[in-house]
């Protein structure tokens, strides 16, 4: 009977195991693979591109923005926070979310700091 109750436990958090590391793998991709694929959440490596037509609306407490990919796609950005300190200095940003209705929501973003990495490449030149 014990042996029963340890092997269902056990199959029971193996089941668990594999169910929540399906929730956490994302693909890495463009947007648009995201576009042809609405709801699933995607990591997209993108460029903060047309400046001056972002805005973070107060009102719905979320920052809008125009992103390209590396396939030269572009897409309009909607992240549910105030910009990202450190946002206009990264080079590269990765954007992780879905793409719905013509607009890429992007759950988290996350960003390089260049000047980081060139101040650790000047010193191990050295």
């Amino acid at each position: 009977m014990r042996l029963l109750v340890g092997a269902v436990a056990v199959g029971l958090l193996l089941a668990l195991l594999v169910y929540n590391l399906g929730q956490e793998l994302t693909l890495y991709t463009d947007f648009r693979t995201a576009a042809a694929h609405p709801g699933q959440t995607y990591h997209i490596v993108a460029e903060w591109i047309d400046r001056e037509k972002s805005a973070y609306d107060p009102a719905e407490d979320a920052f809008w923005f125009w992103a390209q990919d590396s396939t030269g796609w572009v897409a309009r950005v909607r992240y549910p926070d105030p910009k990202p300190i450190n946002f206009e200095s990264a080079q590269k940003i990765v954007l992780i979310g879905q793409y719905r209705d013509s607009v890429f929501y992007a759950e988290k973003i996350l960003m390089k700091c260049p000047s980081k990495y060139k101040e650790e490449q000047v010193s191990a030149e050295r």
